[in-house]
């Protein structure tokens, strides 16, 4: 994991890291511009929620991760240590919606009212901002199923991850679910910040 051109110092720190210190490490490395928030990390992990709470407070300590209002992310620093090649490849999701949002929406405002919210059974799991948009995440509690939404100007895409094909439907569902909480959240909130 770690490229042979790097700093011996930086090198220890990586070769000292903990198990799940590790784990989260690589996790928030594969893709670098998301937040995840504490519950996603634990659900997605598996560990423990305290002694995921010291992990994150070590990797903090060492500039490994920053926190931010909306979850926890790789820092620069960690980035520059890590080689990404030898990183795992993101997850194939399938596309169950796409649709136009009306012009005057804010998008950051959208993500405001949005995030850390539960609906039905997803759970908020985290943000990120990419050059193709910024992207919001659910999934349910054992991480079976997730469902992210990809949203710039003039547009919405959501995808659903799924543990297996037979489970397409329920993502399917829960999808537009999602969706009419989005729409309902643009419609209701047009006035108070949701609109540019």
């Amino acid at each position: 994991m770690v490229p042979t051109s790097v700093d011996p110092a930086a090198r220890a720190s990586l070769d000292d890291l903990r198990d799940h210190d590790r784990e989260v490490l690589e996790f928030l490395s594969q893709d670098p511009s998301t937040q995840v928030a504490f519950q996603g990390l634990r659900r997605r992990l598996g560990i423990h929620p305290e002694q995921l709470s010291r992990a994150l407070h070590r990797l903090a300590q060492d500039e490994l991760v920053e926190r931010t209002d909306l979850g926890y992310r790789v820092s620069r620093r960690a980035l520059g240590i890590l080689s990404p090649g030898s990183l795992p490849p993101a997850e194939p999701t399938v596309t169950i919606l796409q649709t136009s949002l009306p012009a005057h929406v804010d998008l950051r405002g959208l993500v405001g009212a949005l995030r850390g919210t539960w609906i039905g059974p997803l759970r908020w799991y985290g943000f990120a901002e990419a050059d193709e948009g910024l992207r919001l995440g659910w999934a349910l509690e054992d991480d079976s199923l997730g469902i992210e939404i990809l949203v710039r100007p003039g547009q919405l895409t959501m995808n659903a991850r799924v543990d297996s094909p037979s489970r397409l439907d329920e993502a399917t569902r829960l999808g537009y679910e999602l969706f009419h909480h989005v729409s309902r959240e643009i419609s209701s909130n047009t006035g108070r910040g949701i609109s540019a």
